[in-house]
This record gives C-alpha cells, sequence and structure tokens, in this order.
C-alpha cells in the first residue's frame, strides 16, 4: 500500500457482504456498475412496492390519503424520522430535499444589507448558489471561507471557519459531509463557538440520515435539514428540516399556502397540492434496513468497504485520496483525485464520467474542486469488491 495514504482511511481487505443486501433485493439496473449512492441514492425493490401503493392509494382516493389520512400518515412518517435523527417530534418537518429546507430558511432570515453570511468552499453549488441570491437581492455579503489542499486538522477547520464569523453574521452554513469532498466537518465545534457569538447555524447534514449516527438535538443547530433518499433508500422526494424552537415563528415554507400564520408544524404540513407519497413511504424505508441489518451494521459495513476501496484504487491508478481529517473515516464516501493523464485525455471531467458511463457502465460522482479533477466514491450495502475493481481495470482505459 502506498505509504502516503493515510492509514485511518483505508482498510486492508473488504468486510463480508451483509445477508440479504444483494443487487436482486434493489432496483437498480444490473449491466450498470452503480458507485454513485451519494448523488440520488437507490431504492430497494420492497420500498419501491411500499411507496407504488401509496402512490396508487393516492390516485384512487386523493381526498383520503391527502385530507382523511393525510396528517396521520404524515405524522407517523415525521415520528419514525425524528426518532432516527434524534428529534423531537415538534421540531421536525417535511420537505421535499435538502435544497427546499434551505431555502425555506435563507428566504424567511431576510438578512441586512450590513450584515453576511458565511460559507465554505466545500458547499454544495445549490446551497452556495441560494446564499449568491439572496446576499444579492439583501445587499448582505456572503463570505466564502477557502479550503483548499492541503487541508488543516479539525482545530484548523474551525479556525478558518471562524475567522469570518462576527457580530454581524446573520448565518453560518456549514456541511455535516461535504458533497464535492466527502469530508466530515466539526459542526458541533462550529456551533458552539458561533453561539458565543449569538451567530446562528444551518447545517446542511444531506447525506448524514442513514449514513452516520445522528442525534440533531444534541448537536444544538438552528436549523438542520438531511434527505432521506440517499443512505436512507427512501424515495426521491422524502427530506427533513429541523428548527430549534426558538426560531420556528420566523421560519415559513418556501411556497406560501393557506396556512401562513398558523405555526410551523401547520404552514409545513400543507404547501399546496403535492404528491406525498414519498415522504408517506419513508417508514418502509426505515424497517427495511432495520429489520435485516440493524443500522449499526449498515453503516460499518458501508464505511469499511469504501475505505477498502480507496486503497485499492490509490495503490493501483498511484494516486491520493482528499486528505481530509480522520474522523472522515467515518463516512460512506471518499474523494480521490484523478491521474493527470485523464485531464490530458479528457477536455473536461464530465467527459470521463459520460465514458466511463456508455463505454463500460459505471456510474461515479466527479468534480472539478479546487482546480483539480476528483472522483467520489460511495458504498452502500448492496457494493461489492468487484464493483470497484471493474472501475479499476476500466476507468483508466482508454
Amino acid at each position: 500500500m502506498n505509504p502516503s495514504i493515510s492509514q485511518s482511511l483505508v482498510k486492508d481487505s473488504p468486510p463480508a457482504p451483509l445477508a440479504g443486501s444483494g443487487m436482486e433485493f434493489w432496483s437498480l439496473t444490473p449491466d450498470m456498475t452503480f458507485l454513485n449512492h451519494g448523488s440520488f441514492g437507490a431504492r430497494p425493490l420492497d420500498v419501491v412496492a411500499a411507496h407504488q401503493s401509496m402512490k396508487q392509494q393516492l390516485d384512487h382516493d386523493p381526498f383520503d390519503v391527502l385530507v382523511y389520512r393525510g396528517q396521520a400518515l404524515l405524522d407517523e412518517a415525521r415520528s419514525r424520522v425524528a426518532d432516527l435523527v434524534g428529534s423531537d417530534l415538534d421540531d421536525l418537518v417535511s420537505v421535499i430535499n435538502a435544497s427546499e429546507a434551505v431555502n425555506s430558511v435563507l428566504r424567511s432570515i431576510r438578512p441586512r444589507s450590513d450584515q453576511n453570511l458565511v460559507a465554505t468552499c466545500h458547499g454544495y453549488n445549490a446551497v452556495n448558489q441560494t446564499i449568491r441570491h439572496v446576499c444579492d437581492r439583501s445587499g448582505a455579503q456572503m463570505r466564502t471561507v477557502q479550503l483548499e489542499p492541503p487541508l488543516p486538522d479539525e482545530a484548523g477547520l474551525v479556525d478558518a471557519i471562524m475567522d469570518q464569523v462576527d457580530r454581524d453574521t446573520c448565518l453560518v452554513m456549514i456541511d455535516h459531509v461535504s458533497s464535492p469532498t466527502a469530508m466530515l466537518f466539526p459542526v458541533k465545534s462550529v456551533i458552539d463557538k458561533c453561539h458565543q457569538l449569538d451567530v446562528p447555524v444551518m447545517v446542511d447534514g444531506a447525506h448524514i440520515p442513514g449514513m452516520m449516527p445522528l442525534d440533531v438535538t444534541a448537536i444544538g443547530a438552528d436549523y438542520y435539514t438531511g434527505n432521506l433518499h440517499k443512505w436512507v433508500s427512501a424515495p426521491l422526494g422524502s427530506a427533513f428540516l429541523h428548527v430549534h424552537p426558538s426560531h420556528q415563528s420566523s421560519i415559513h415554507p418556501i411556497v406560501i399556502s393557506h396556512d401562513l400564520g398558523e405555526g410551523y408544524q401547520t404552514e409545513f404540513a400543507w404547501t399546496g397540492s403535492r404528491d406525498p407519497s414519498a415522504f408517506f413511504s419513508v417508514p418502509a424505508a426505515i424497517d427495511w434496513f432495520e429489520s435485516r441489518f440493524g443500522w449499526e451494521a449498515v453503516q460499518a459495513h458501508n464505511r469499511d468497504l469504501v475505505s477498502w476501496a480507496t486503497g485499492r484504487l490509490c495503490d493501483e491508478w498511484g494516486v491520493e485520496p482528499l486528505d481530509v481529517p480522520d474522523s472522515s473515516r467515518a463516512t460512506s464516501m471518499r474523494t480521490i483525485e484523478l491521474p493527470d493523464r485523464v485531464k490530458r485525455h479528457f477536455d473536461d471531467i464530465e467527459d470521463w464520467r459520460i465514458w466511463l458511463r456508455e463505454t463500460h457502465r459505471i456510474d461515479a460522482a466527479v468534480h472539478d474542486w479546487a482546480g483539480r479533477w476528483w472522483v467520489r466514491l460511495s458504498a452502500h450495502v448492496y457494493n461489492r469488491p468487484e464493483h470497484y475493481e471493474h472501475l479499476i481495470r476500466n476507468g483508466l482505459a482508454f
């Protein structure tokens, strides 16, 4: 193994597959090597069936699902999500995705022109674009913390973020695990320091539910959002927003509907006619993992598999993973720099990704970040060592 690769980020051997986890239990097409769970997730067949059943009930009798049973179905799903993520039920509402949650919060806080909002260069582009939009409309300043290789340790990350925060900061936006770089941020430390200055914090935890143990209440963020279509493998269109009670009266959904002024829970419960079947099906996804494996086994398998794959790929390709702090070994994703010859052969990194899909039926996330090209590997229970070996053999075969 390449001695320069952090030993805490790799494993010498892959974990044993979990019984009942293979591709035959998932809706993914069998001819695609899918190493990109972190982008859109994937659904077990049982979850797809539960979702289709709910959609059928909605189509057969919309009034029954949306009105007669709607609040009970919503409350049941919210309760299961609250238990999973460590939230009080009254503090958690359903949204379609983390982007909707971010927009709801950012459009509600209404910064003044003499204030600033702080984010990092690791932030999800859609989130940072929303911050830019809000700042452009209000005249507030967007401060982007530049954290590029070589990256600091956790204490250095906190210091770099806090260097941009002052008493005129109206919000700090921080990823829990970043999308382009798969880095686990020390969110609790940032939140504690921001709160000493009375500065609120929103955590974009899009990847965290199902990937890692989560206790939203203990983290103490003013606002926290997470997607459920990723590592929980619920249907697309299922996510949550958690708002601390002290802020709930001032936060409104991005779509204002009949219940404006009726309170946080009531306003988010109905934002116009929409299909709520994805969120109503979340309990089926949670049940699938809990009854088959248990979350601890799922998370251990995934982090060990992606750690092993990181070592294999780096050894065979002669490259390095992004040198994130050792705490990122708890995640189910790794970001690895591509060899220079990929950049010499392709004009754009998306061209390499399309070539991978069309020529070798491999799907992996790619990023052009900090002036370098990266591939982000994901691991979930259906992935096997041979999936990563397929990428190793063919990813540079051009």
